[in-house]
């Protein structure tokens, strides 16, 4: 059995006992084995993250080519009236996987940049590996005129 010194009184105890059998005085953990432990378990949490963060797996995000894809070639224009937005273009599924049901949503922006409409398209079934020409719609109302849009998002199930 491993012993020690007491810290108040000097008599040896064991290095488990929690006080000190002459004076009664508990027995504090050192600073230094609790900053040496937390140490060894920063330094193993790094190494062990380290190691899987290196290894390259065909799974990783930079990788994972996205399931659906808006092909280059899309237009926005209002109609004659300025109440409504269409975007024309072409998605891509890239699975081969059939979607019952894919929909695509754009913000529409004035020329202040603020946000003025939402502009979406939907189908269903899109084909595995299939192409999906889109017309997607936005009511503006009010004579609103816009500027710019902006792909928010392709999603499906």
């Amino acid at each position: 059995m491993a012993m020690k010194k007491c810290k108040e009184c000097g008599n040896e105890i064991s290095k488990s006992a929690k006080t000190c059998l002459n004076c009664g005085k508990k027995q504090k953990k050192s600073i230094g084995a609790i900053i040496f432990l937390i140490i060894v378990i920063a330094i193993i949490g790094t190494a062990v993250g380290s190691n899987n963060s290196t290894t390259p797996s065909s799974s990783t995000a930079t990788n994972k080519q996205e399931k659906f894809t808006l092909e280059d070639g899309h237009t926005g224009s209002s109609d004659q009236y300025g109440l409504s937005y269409t975007i024309e273009g072409t998605i891509k599924n890239n699975t081969d996987k059939q979607y019952s049901y894919v929909q695509v949503t754009f913000n529409l922006y004035d020329s202040d940049g603020a946000q003025i409409g939402t502009a979406l398209a939907n189908i269903n079934n899109l084909e595995q590996n299939g192409l999906w020409k889109f017309k997607a719609l936005g009511s503006l109302g009010d004579g609103k005129s816009v500027a710019s849009y902006k792909l928010m998002e392709i999603t499906g199930w």
